[in-house]
């Protein structure tokens, strides 16, 4: 009569998982196989040692790049900490980030900053939400570099806007008479810090947020 041999149990480890809950072995049971390997060898025919060293260099690698994987997770746990304190740094300071939006309140001014990549006279357009123009801004003849666009809130009939959202526009128009449209960053405090699956957010007047390596400038 053939009895059936039960080869975990031959080598003295439990019943496998099902591979269901288990998918591979872990370092335990490898260190456990090879000793018994070890322990099983013919002495007259002793295991080769070239097998042997891949083994254990096998076991090693496992085992480092658990570990490393464990530091890993360590360090972003850590920077994932100390970037959220440098975010909760900025609640209430200024920042300068991409975008055309301008948040009014009921009182104050807004503003907005625009790289010149030549001299030429500058002109700033704001408009409300339907698109129609609020206030035009001369801010004349300007020197290539940073402008800051300052808004004080004003229509051009000299009435305080509604609050609100609008947008700036920025126009360059050189000493040929050419004019060229200028890409705008809007200068605005953080009111608030938001840490989740994209990473950390500032949140700014507005209700807008928008990604702390989006920050150009502090100010």
């Amino acid at each position: 009569m053939t009895t059936a041999i039960n080869n975990y149990d031959a080598l003295g480890l439990s019943q496998p998982v099902p591979a269901a809950t288990q998918q591979s072995l872990g370092q335990e049971d490898f260190l456990k196989l090879m000793t018994k390997q070890m322990q099983s060898q013919d002495p007259f025919k002793p295991m080769d040692s070239a097998q042997f060293l891949g083994q254990i260099a096998q076991f090693s690698t496992v085992s480092g790049i658990q570990s490393l994987n464990s530091g890993f997770a360590s360090l972003n746990d850590s920077l994932t900490a100390n970037q959220a304190l440098q975010g909760a740094s900025l609640v209430g300071r200024t920042v300068q980030v991409p975008g055309d939006t301008l948040a009014l309140g009921t009182s104050g001014s807004v503003a907005a900053t625009t790289m010149l990549p030549s001299s030429g006279t500058l002109t700033a357009t704001v408009r409300n939400a339907a698109g129609a123009i609020v206030r035009e801004i001369d801010l004349g003849s300007q020197a290539a570099g940073s402008v800051d666009v300052r808004w004080d809130g004003n229509t051009d009939a000299g009435e305080r806007a509604a609050a609100g959202n609008y947008t700036v526009t920025a126009q360059l128009t050189a000493a040929d008479g050419k004019q060229q449209a200028l890409t705008t960053e809007i200068v605005t405090p953080v009111t608030a810090v938001l840490l989740g699956a994209q990473g950390l957010q500032l949140q700014v007047e507005g209700g807008r947020t928008v990604a702390l390596s989006a920050v150009s400038s502090i100010r």
